[in-house]
């Protein structure tokens, strides 16, 4: 048992209204509100039926007021937030693990400090006589709004995304999407984000205990483990010793008791352990994810003064950017095996960055698991996530892209920013460092692309810094300092320089915006780590947050309705209306219009993911625009913000699979390209053939598919197969055991389809409903909707395509029964060559 003890300052706070620039439109209680910590003040209001939820109704304009008030929470301390038999000499601190954002902390009256960065702990010394005696403790945050306002008439403006509408976001160490973003509204919110406590400790304490793979191998793994020491100023760094003990998964155990030497920063203990014959951390889809426990515990003389746990993965990271003939590479290698990296971006997940439930963030990732994706990007424009992400990214072998949090905008240089930037980044890779799943550092998120292309440099004085020395400098030293295991990368997209096109698709990474659905196969990048599609929310969700009559009839343009939850550039118009005019007939219903926009987003998804995987290795990789969503609203994500898949989710599972078969476009006509990201190596038989609508075959062929591990190849299609007599109404299908894809000469609007016609059998046993389905016609794109019968249904299957005589079975689960004559009801069943009643 060690010296240090906490006590959770969680219960017995209030939230009051402290000041602003507003008026609040509702009656506050004089004595404040009952407040959870950690949380937010938004959702305090709406616990206490104050405010609406800006996910519903017009909830985001009731809202506005909060972002322009100030609060301040309190909370009277007592001897009961103290351990029992204090040591006179113990250290007693205040931690606040994040405050969000702009404010102090008082204590009894007295200034503890100042705050001004979300992203880092706040530690402030106390007395204990303070704390027994009832003193009251004071968390004021000013409004975020009015502090951005203030801010820039101090220091002048500067350009940021969307032309400054969501204020100039880059004053503040901040969530920067909380101001709004193209696919979320603002809701700027003050509160104590992370956890609050009382920490007791003697002489010193571990402050950071940094894991750092330097050699891992089948032979030999070398861990080094650094330990930051937080010590007293007279303490004597030659009393304190760390012991680290490191325990592997088949029970072997391996230890070293280093010294504390002194640093500038206080202590430092380096223990190095060598683990024979290790049992490595691999990516999904390569290997098994053992987690090591490594612990450390801080000594003097014989009495323990603290002791920390981490879960380590043991494996080496590299980003090889080697140059070859065609410019260089961006791949990641793990274990020294490249991996093709599967996945998608993430943001902070619903309205209010950092108070997702733990359950939630561990469901989305298991979904981005059944998605297939190894791993997700940690966009900058949120926040550093909370410890649930990470471990289970580690648990899972989800690899994870580490932004800093720097989004679209150019940042001040000047005092106070560095320093806080600083302590910022010094803290986050110290605390994450343990995590295997993390393999890259990157500075954040098209910051030198705006500056450089987006014409902010020719608008900004030449002596106004943007972040610059952030990306190039500062961070680049804080992780070489603290974790040279991993790599850095200044910015994405990046392509070496800041004077050299950052989107160049010959080296670096690239975000492919200025390409969209099939135009994707103009270009082959190195690696693309941003593309997508909008598509609306599905209809369930929709009508829980906006209301069941939010549509006024069930003709396409009821959607109209759902225009206010728009906020890509250009509206519907640029998103949606140009590749819908082009792909499709007119819809004819509400549901129709909405499968369309579902169906654009979900062709967009496969066509992107396959191009991009069958030209590797030239592409290394492909990380969709976006995974998750904050509200309901139109966005570029797979799974809406109640957690329902979208058939774009469908098109990435299917695309992502470990082994891919599918038809591709090459210089000489239609290939077939075979994707083998399998443990083994891969020859299939396939039967390419060309069939008119009717199910008919025109002309069949047999062709071998090969592929080692890792790697792709294709095979050009015969022209007697590929060349047809009538492009509107001829396919062609390719098929290997369970593998199937099909090629259609020309867009849904220009072919000649009939309409869809399926029987549906059911078979209902213990909490499943099995649907089946024959297709008496081609069934192009068959989805299945299970929230239009139930709202925590989900199904086992979609988006597939049926030709004449096939059949299918969906797996229907909800909580409760459901008739199966429901299933016949509208909405349920779409596909893209319509039913005739539809």
């Amino acid at each position: 048992m060690s010296t240090r003890v906490s006590r959770s300052l969680r219960e017995g706070w209030r939230v009051v209204r402290s000041g602003g620039s507003v008026a609040a439109p509702v009656d506050l209680p004089e004595d404040g509100l009952e407040a959870e910590v950690p949380g937010c003040v938004h959702l305090d209001l709406i616990r206490h039926g104050l405010l609406i939820d800006p996910d519903q109704g017009d909830g985001e304009t009731a809202q506005l007021w909060v972002g322009r008030t100030d609060w301040t929470w309190r909370r009277v301390m007592s001897e009961l937030d103290l351990p029992a038999n204090l040591d006179s000499h113990a250290v007693v601190e205040l931690v606040f693990d994040a405050l969000d954002t702009v404010g102090e902390v008082r204590l009894d009256g007295a200034l503890l400090g100042e705050v001004q960065n979300q992203f880092h702990p706040h530690r402030y010394r106390v007395e204990a006589a303070t704390i027994r005696r009832g003193c009251v403790l004071e968390v004021e945050l000013r409004a975020p709004l009015d502090e951005l306002d203030r801010l820039v008439d101090r220091l002048g403006n500067r350009p940021v995304n969307a032309d400054g509408d969501w204020g100039v976001y880059s004053y503040l160490r901040k969530a920067s999407c909380s101001f709004g973003w193209d696919w979320g509204p603002k809701c700027p919110s003050s509160g104590i984000l992370g956890e609050a406590r009382i920490e007791v400790w003697t002489a010193a304490r571990i402050e950071h205990v940094r894991p750092l793979v330097r050699t891992c191998n089948d032979r030999l793994a070398v861990v080094e483990i650094a330990v930051d020491v937080a010590m007293e100023s007279d303490a004597d760094v030659q009393e304190f010793v760390a012991l680290v003990r490191v325990a592997a998964p088949d029970g072997r155990g391996f230890e070293e008791s280093v010294p504390v030497r002194s640093t500038e920063a206080g202590g430092l203990a380096t223990a190095t352990i060598e683990i024979p014959e290790p049992a490595r951390w691999w990516p999904r889809g390569f290997g098994e994810q053992p987690l090591h426990e490594v612990s450390v515990t801080l000594r003097r003389h014989e009495e323990d003064l603290d002791v920390a746990i981490r879960k380590i993965g043991l494996r080496i990271v590299a980003l090889d950017t080697g140059k070859d003939p065609e410019g260089a590479r961006f791949r990641f290698v793990v274990n020294g095996e490249p991996i093709f990296c599967r996945g998608a971006n993430w943001i902070p997940d619903g309205l209010f960055p950092g108070t997702s439930e733990p359950s939630r963030i561990r469901t989305r990732i298991g979904q981005a698991v059944s998605t297939n994706f190894n791993m997700l990007r940690v966009w900058g424009g949120g926040i550093y996530e909370q410890a649930a992400f990470y471990e289970t990214c580690d648990e899972l072998g989800v690899l994870v892209w580490q932004d800093f949090m720097f989004a679209c905008a150019t940042y001040p240089e000047d005092d106070p920013f560095p320093a806080s930037i600083e302590r910022e980044a010094r803290h986050q890779v110290a605390r994450l460092a343990s995590h295997p799943s993390i393999v890259l550092w990157c500075g954040g998120n098209e910051n030198v692309l705006a500056w450089r292309n987006w014409g902010w440099r020719e608008r900004m004085d030449p002596a106004q810094a943007w972040g610059k020395t952030y990306f190039t400098d500062l961070l680049p030293g804080i992780c070489a300092d603290l974790d040279p295991s991993r790599p850095y990368l200044v910015d994405s997209p990046w392509s070496g320089d800041v004077e050299t096109d950052p989107n160049d698709p010959d080296r670096g990474d690239r975000h492919t915006w200025d390409l969209k659905v099939e135009e994707v196969r103009e270009m082959v990048p190195r690696f693309v780590s941003e593309f997508g599609h909008q598509a609306p929310p599905l209809r369930r969700t929709i009508e829980e947050a906006l209301g069941d009559e939010i549509f006024s009839s069930e003709k396409p343009e009821a959607l109209v309705a759902f225009a206010g939850r728009q906020r890509g550039w250009g509206g519907d118009a640029t998103q949606y209306d140009r590749w819908l005019d082009d792909w499709f007939s007119p819809a004819t219903s509400l549901d129709q219009r909405l499968f369309q926009m579902h169906l654009l987003q979900a062709r967009a998804t496969t066509i992107s993911y396959e191009w991009l995987r069958m030209n590797s290795p030239r592409c290394s990789g492909a990380l969709i625009w976006q995974l998750n969503d904050a509200w309901t609203g139109h966005s570029w994500s797979l799974i809406d913000r109640a957690g329902r898949p979208k058939p774009a989710w469908w098109a990435a599972r299917a695309a992502c699979a470990s082994r891919l078969i599918g038809f591709t476009a090459s210089d000489e006509g239609i290939a077939i390209g075979i994707v083998n990201d399998g443990q083994s190596a891969w020859s299939a038989d396939a039967i390419v053939r060309r069939v008119d609508v009717s199910g008919r075959d025109l002309a069949v062929d047999h062709v071998r598919l090969d592929a080692a591990v890792g790697k792709t190849s294709q095979v050009l299609v015969g022209r007697e197969i590929a060349i047809p007599a009538d492009p509107s109404s001829e396919f062609l299908v390719v098929e290997s055991g369970t593998h199937r894809a099909f090629w259609f000469y020309g867009k849904d609007a220009w072919l000649s389809l009939p309409a869809a016609a399926y029987d549906l059998e059911f078979e209902a046993s213990a909490g499943v409903c099995r649907v089946g389905v024959h297709a008496r016609t081609i069934v192009r794109d068959l989805v299945m909707d299970p929230s239009r019968l139930s709202p925590d249904g989900v199904v086992d299957r979609n988006l597939l395509t049926l030709l004449p005589g096939d059949r299918t079975c969906f797996e229907f689960r909800a909580s409760a029964p459901i008739d199966p004559a429901r299933f016949r009801d509208s909405g349920v069943f779409l596909e893209a060559n319509s039913r005739a009643s539809e």
